[in-house]
């Protein structure tokens, strides 16, 4: 059974929010887009509570048992009045081979048989968490199939089902659905320690233990951290002081069978994480392998009931993941951000996947790769088709313009708080209370449709999230130029005659000029392109007309400004350029172009024969025109 969409209503700053799927999307990944305090991450939990996997479960709550959890659920503002219902709904779509196995499974469950005329090929699935003053109550599963019958084996006629038979009914269907594994931002961070004993009851310390016996499920050699390890580590009659244990243990068969488990894990990891790496990032990671190193730690001291201390008996075992690459070993936790945050991606997201092949995964991200850098953040955007291949889908947070891939804006969401501070104050939208937050989560295309104003499709994008160019980006419209030398060559017209054209941006050629133009397409701002007037020049004009859509009267030829000017160079009279590179060596135009440069940085610009002064001012007169059209 496949889950297509998620109703939330009255979950925390939530008061009612729909995120649908569909098999036709082009890549089974989705964002959610929208600035910090948006309500992403609260869409996130609302959709991981509907099915949690115990793993990241473990991460997530911070409650101390399931029922202060779901207090946490109820809307912030009525915390200790709250009377009423939050729901989490799921829209299901199953086949005939769903409830084949549901048929046999229910029957498993509850000895009934199930009337087939009462499947549906869609329905929801509604978790209703009441509350009164503030206080969780119970929890009840609603399935909207209302023709759905039963009977016992022996029974003639098919009956409505009892409120037992109705829950068992909605277990049933719940263990068949895609189980959901959310991974908030924080659990990214390796640790440098992984305790396998219970030293370390924290939850991040939980999650990757259980991370570790993902590792050796995978092997299908029936290994698990308590049989295979502890118990080997624990047997009573080795049991004693450190110094006794460590010797009756270290070095002897009992270690050698340990050791052997953690060898098949190292192989495991190494294998499917690096082959994908290979895969997702075409880097070749040649011979490196990944070791997992076994150490002990002496126990706590054990308390006596006078109140004293005494030596420990039992004690304690961690793994450190390391990478080795020849002789040398690197800590994970020492490596790059990078490196860390892309080697626990694929850590939880491959192990995850091999867990249960027959039970999908719903894969929530909140806010992935946020404290990387940009190019980063594309490489991991280009891995997600790879995660979220059938039956799984991956849903993602981001307020990182790098994180949005253009091809699956269709199936994007914009997130927002309706009534959030109209001026986007932090402080002040930090400390609203929270009667006033209204979260919204509104299809891409619909946002986009509801704004007929917008000059370009990924303007939304840009609004949304309130893009602001660095020093480095463009603030505003300017020429796009073929290369450097243009670039500098024009800067010294406009100061050679005190004049202004503008921002200049150059290409590395005429071919690398559809990026520039596709940049300003996406920043909004209006397309003006000055190519060379040879022949050159001219049929770059037109591959870019072809490939990117730019009209006549927005690109235009050096030719075009003046028949005498065919390159860039040739703005210099033939006397001037001979000044220029006097007494140099080397290939001419790289000299001149260096005298330019030097004459820009300097500001000391020597006296060009009018003939040069001309074709400037014609050059110079022209593109003004040209950019104010």
């Amino acid at each position: 059974m496949k889950i297509t969409g998620f109703d939330i209503k009255n979950f925390k700053g939530v008061n009612a929010a729909t995120v649908k799927f569909r098999d036709s999307d082009a890549a089974r990944v989705h964002t959610l887009v929208g600035l910090n305090e948006s309500g992403k991450t609260t869409l996130l939990e609302a959709m991981h509570s509907f099915s949690p996997d115990g793993e990241t479960e473990l991460v997530v709550k911070s409650a101390g048992n399931l029922e202060e959890q779901r207090e946490q659920w109820v809307p912030r503002d009525k915390i200790s009045i709250f009377t009423g219902e939050v729901s989490v709904a799921a829209h299901v779509a199953a086949t005939a081979q769903d409830w084949l196995e549901f048929e046999e499974q229910f029957k498993a469950a509850s000895g009934l048989d199930c009337d087939p005329e009462g499947f549906r090929s869609e329905f929801t699935v509604r978790l209703v968490h009441k509350y009164r003053n503030g206080d969780y109550r119970e929890t009840v599963t609603n399935v909207n199939l209302p023709e759905f019958r039963v009977k016992t084996p022996r029974a003639r006629k098919f009956r409505t089902p009892a409120s037992d038979e109705t829950k068992t009914i909605g277990r049933t269907l719940r263990s068949m659905l895609p189980t959901v594994a959310y991974y908030p931002t924080f659990v990214f961070d390796f640790p440098k320690k992984i305790y396998l004993t219970g030293r370390d009851t924290s939850a991040r310390n939980r999650f990757y233990r259980q991370l570790f016996q993902d590792i050796l499920d995978y092997d299908q050699s029936g290994y698990t951290i308590e049989e295979s390890i502890l118990a080997r580590l624990h047997k009573k009659e080795t049991q004693g002081v450190w110094e006794n244990w460590f010797s009756s243990f270290v070095g002897t068969t009992e270690e050698d069978k340990v050791k052997q488990v953690i060898a098949r894990a190292e192989q495991a990891v190494t294998r499917l994480v690096f082959s994908k790496w290979n895969e997702v990032f075409g880097e070749k990671v040649g011979a490196k392998e990944i070791a997992i190193d076994l150490q002990y730690e002496k126990g706590r001291p054990v308390e006596t009931p006078e109140g004293g201390e005494e030596e420990p008996t039992v004690h304690d075992a961690y793994i450190r993941f390391r990478v080795k690459d020849g002789a040398s070993l690197f800590s994970v936790e020492d490596r790059s951000l990078g490196f860390r945050w892309f080697f626990s991606f694929l850590l939880f997201t491959q192990f995850r996947i091999h867990r249960d092949a027959k039970r999908p995964t719903l894969f929530l991200f909140d806010e992935p790769a946020s404290n990387l850098h940009a190019a980063a953040q594309k490489k991991l955007l280009e891995s997600f088709p790879a995660i979220a291949r059938p039956p799984h889908r991956l849903i993602y947070s981001t307020h990182s313009h790098y994180m949005v891939e253009p091809r699956w804006l269709e199936q994007a969401y914009i997130v927002f708080d309706k009534n959030s501070v109209p001026d986007h104050e932090i402080i002040d939208d930090s400390v609203r209370a929270d009667s006033s937050v209204d979260i919204q989560a509104v299809p891409y295309r619909k946002f986009v449709n509801e704004r007929p104003q917008q000059t370009s499709y990924f303007q939304p994008i840009l609004d949304t999230l309130e893009v602001q160019p660095s020093h480095f980006d463009y603030r505003t419209g300017g020429l796009i130029v073929e290369g450097k030398s243009d670039y500098y060559v024009l800067r010294l017209c406009c100061i050679v005659l005190g004049e202004d054209i503008g921002p200049i941006f150059p290409a590395n050629g005429s071919g690398a000029m559809g990026a520039l133009v596709a940049l300003h397409r996406g920043w909004a701002l209006p397309v003006r392109v000055l190519f060379d007037g040879d022949q050159g020049g001219k049929d770059g004009k037109r591959k870019l007309a072809q490939d990117f859509a730019v009209a006549e009267e927005e690109s235009i030829t050096l030719s075009d400004l003046d028949p005498r000017l065919m390159a860039i160079e040739s703005i210099f009279s033939e006397n001037d350029k001979d000044q220029m590179v006097a007494g140099a060596t080397g290939n001419p135009k790289t000299v001149m172009l260096r005298r330019v440069q030097g004459m820009i940085a300097s500001g000391e610009v020597p006296a060009f024969t009018e003939e040069t002064r001309g074709r400037m001012r014609a050059a110079v007169d022209g593109l003004k025109q040209f950019i104010a059209e």
